[in-house]
This record gives structure tokens, sequence and C-alpha cells, in this order.
């Protein structure tokens, strides 16, 4: 991807349409809210096109995308590319990429074919690969790339589109996802750079381009219209024939370019390497406050284009080659798939081991629930190539929790059981206090009269009852917190031992 970003500004003037946000699922929403580059493919679309038909694209599709006719793997059907630029100085501050492929995929033949290591960030399975790069399994049939490959940075991404899905994009790149519901473009490519430039700066540039320094055109007006700029879009569109539009966005018309604007943006291109011949037959325009330069493409315009839309290596590359035969050549597919398992399980023991205190849980019934939840998080998880000694841990661990969430389960029902049964009895008791009193003779008595006070038999019950049920009740919860507890040792136990064996087979820290 890196090269696709470095691309973009490459082009400096591009995109049409986007693709429908219910298209791209899951994708959108993880994009940061500070993203200025922005690709979308829609590979269904571009390959069931009538054009892609008649070319026969999909019958010859792993040969387009060998020789580069197409940027997708042939089981992809959707692809999202995002990223931070700074386009003054070119350098990428962080990209990420989403492919959804028409089948399931593992994580683990991407660590498996570039020599990756195995972690889980933000309970997802990640391979961390030599090359700067983070490889996500997104869903069982997406995977994401996150670069430079900070960890830090990667878990608080994951966790910040956990939790936030709402709109996040700039104005200008969600106007790009928009696009998609009104034109449906199979390919489209965004640049955001509002604010990128001050009038003093593109008076400077002016002066140094060849198309406007001789153009006679007023330099104050000049300098505030390409000071406004709010973005760059390229898309293209397939039926019959492949047609592309690109539009440079404005705060204001651009009239003043009218004569202009097309010369302008392919000295741009040609200067950065970006040009694509096709764009000389095409023809500007000018629609509010909009530049648009639209035309066909050919063969060799279309395949220009995917060119520079390359994917990372460890989005195509290894979902075919790593899973074919012989691809496995040192043998490390399991010590890569048990990692993985070991992480995810491990992962899981520690997050529900600290989420009662957490999520300040007040009761076993509720600690109970997320017992349950893990232990079927457990049951979920990938297993192809995993140790069986591995997945006999995982088997130990999701029964263990099981086992916790009937001890605590069990404290409400017991309790329930022998609270009913509790028929404790009283008798009840009285008593005098106070007062006394003297006899003077005569049959005349002085002094104040005692007190008699006494509980009855039916209230001293119902409060011996009360008692003993408060008794009952916390003999229960100490007998299943305790049973909790053994469980949770014989866990540490087990994970300590387990993990010494994985070790001494694989010679290597788990």
């Amino acid at each position: 991807m890196n090269r696709l970003v470095a691309a973009l500004p490459l082009l400096a003037c591009s995109l049409l349409p986007s693709l429908a946000q219910a298209q791209f699922k899951g994708m959108r929403a993880r994009i940061p809210a500070d993203a200025n580059t922005l690709v979308l493919i829609n590979a269904e679309k571009m390959f069931g096109s009538r054009v892609a038909n008649r070319e026969r694209w999909e019958a010859r599709r792993k040969s387009a995308f060998d020789a580069g006719v197409s940027a997708l793997p042939p089981d992809a059907t959707e692809v999202a590319l995002a990223g931070r630029t700074d386009h003054e100085f070119g350098d990428s501050l962080w990209e990420l990429a989403f492919i959804r492929m028409n089948k399931e995929q593992n994580v683990t033949t991407v660590a498996q074919r570039f020599g990756g290591s195995m972690d889980t960030i933000e309970g997802r399975s990640a391979a961390r690969l030599p090359n700067d790069l983070f490889v996500l399994q997104m869903t069982p049939e997406m995977l994401g790339t996150y670069t430079p490959a900070n960890r830090q940075d990667v878990s608080r991404w994951l966790r910040s589109t956990d939790i936030n899905s709402g709109d996040q994009l700039s104005p200008y790149l969600e106007q790009a996802f928009s696009y998609a519901t009104k034109v449906g473009s199979p390919i489209i490519m965004a640049m955001d750079v509002e604010g990128l430039l001050s009038p003093a700066e593109i008076k400077t540039r002016i002066q140094e381009s060849s198309v406007l320094k001789d153009a006679g055109l007023p330099i104050e007006p000049l300098a505030k219209l390409l000071s406004g700029t709010q973005g760059i879009t390229l898309g293209i569109t397939m039926g019959d024939e492949s047609v592309g539009a690109i539009r440079v966005d404005f705060n204001e018309s651009p009239e003043i370019l009218a004569s202009v604007g097309k010369a302008l943006l392919i000295g741009v291109l040609e200067k950065q390497g970006g040009m694509i011949d096709d764009l000389r037959e095409w023809t500007p325009s000018i629609d509010g406050n909009t530049f648009l330069l639209r035309g066909k493409f050919s063969v060799n315009g279309i395949r220009r284009v995917m060119s520079i839309l390359e994917l990372p290596p460890a989005l195509h590359d290894s979902m075919f080659d790593a899973a074919s035969p012989g691809s496995d050549p040192e043998g490390n597919a399991k010590l890569l798939a048990t990692q993985q398992y070991w992480n995810s399980v491990s992962s899981l023991v520690d997050d529900l081991r600290e989420k009662p205190k957490r999520d300040q849980v007040k009761t076993f019934g509720q600690a109970a629930m997320w017992y349950d939840k893990y232990a079927r998080k457990i049951d979920r998880l990938p297993i192809l190539n995993v140790d069986q000694e591995m997945l006999d841990y995982g088997v130990y661990v999701a029964s263990s929790f099981r086992d916790a969430e009937a001890a605590m389960k069990g404290v409400g029902m017991r309790s329930s059981v022998r609270t009913a049964s509790n028929n404790a009895g009283s008798g009840g008791y009285y008593g005098t206090m106070g007062g006394y009193r003297a006899n003077a003779g005569y049959g005349s008595y002085y002094g104040p009269q005692g007190v008699t006070v006494g509980v009855g038999a039916g209230r001293a019950s119902l409060q011996e009852k009360g008692r003993t049920d408060a008794i009952i009740r916390g003999q229960e919860r100490t007998a299943g917190a305790a049973s909790v507890q053994q469980i949770w040792q014989g866990i540490d136990e087990t994970t300590a031992s387990v993990r010494r064996s994985m070790v001494q087979k694989y010679k290597i820290d788990f």
C-alpha cells in the first residue's frame, strides 16, 4: 500500500463516484477520522460489467491480476484502502487496507508466507510481518493491514473504532462514499487536500508553473482559488466501455481555469509520474465549484490505474500462494497456527480474569453469563493446523469456564433450595423491665409498675428464618467462590504446564 498512497498525490486530480456504505460493510467505520486518502474497489461490479464480460476478465482474472490489469486477488470482492499522507513532503504517517474475499481466510497463512509472528490485539488475531506491517483478522472473510506496525497505535485504532461507529470521515471523503449510491463506480480514489497550501505558497508555485506563469491570469484570484482546493477524486465506471472522470473540487467556482485547467492537470501528472495517456483525449468542463475531466479508458489505461492501485503483497500473494501445495517448505504452519491459538486463548483468559473487577460485576449471576460467552469464544477459534495438545488445552479452558459458570449459577439455586426448606422456629420470649411495687400495708401498694416485653412465636420465627437464611446464602457464596477459585487455580496450573511443553516442543517462546 505504500506505493498506492504515494501514488495518490501523483494523480494530483482524481476521482468521481464511490461505493455504497452498505457495500464495504465493516470497513468505512474502521477508517480513522484523520484519513486524507481513500480508495474503494468493488470487484463484483468491476468483473460483472459488460466490458469485463466482453473482454473475458473473469475467465482470465488470475492472469489479469498477474499482468497488472487487476490489483485484486482472484477471490476478492471488495477492497478499501485509506491513509494519512503528508502531501507537502510525500511522507506517509499511517496506512491501512481491508480486503474481503468470497471465502474464509486465515491470517496465519500471511505470517507463514512472509515470516511473521502471531499476536492477538483487541481480541483479533494479528500477524506482525518483517516489513513493518500488521495483518489482522477482522472477520472470517476479511483481512486488514496497518502500517507502521506500532502495536500501541494498532490497539488504540481498533479500540476506538470498536466504540465509535458513527460518522467520522472528513466531509470530502464522506462525499466519496456517497457517490456510490448515485453512480456505483467500481473504482474510486479520493484525496482530501483542504488547507494544504496557503495563498502565499500558491503564488510561488504559480511562478514555477510553465502553464500558469505565462497564462496572463490574475495572480490574487488564482492564488485564492487554488488555496481553497477541497479535494481530488478519480472514478471509473464500467458498462459497455470503461469511462473515467477526474474532478477537482474548490470552495468557489473555478471558472478562471476554463482555458488552462486541463493543461495544468496534465502538467502536474507528468511531473509526478502519474500521467495516463488516455487523459489527453478527455473533455474538460466546469460544474459549479468543480473542474471536471471526462473520457474513456483504454485497456492500457485501466492497466495503468490498476498498477497504481497495487495492494500490499500480504493481502494477496499469501491468500493463494501460502495455501498451495508445497508453499510451506519449512513446515512452520503448525507452529504459527498453534502460536495464534495460544495467544487467543491466553488473551481470553486474562480478559475474563479482570472482567468482574473492571466491569464492577456485583452478582454471581452476572459473572456466570460472561464465563459462558468466553467459553463459546474459545469454541469458535480457528483450529486448522493447531497442535493437538494445544487444542486439548483450549477444550480444558472452555470446559473449566463452563464449570465455573455452573458453580456460580449453583450458588443462587442452592441458596433458594436451602432457604425454601429452612423452617427455623422459635417459641418467643418475654421479660419485665424496670419498676418496683411495695406493700405499705392495709392492701395499699405504691411505686412505678414494671413493663413486660416480649416477642411472640410467629414474629420470632420470621426473625430467626431471616437470620439463618442470611447464614445459608453466605455459606453458599463462600462455597461458590471457593469452587471458582479452585477452577482458576487449575487453569493456571494447566496453562503453565502447556506453555512449558510448547516451548520444549517448538523451541520458541509462547
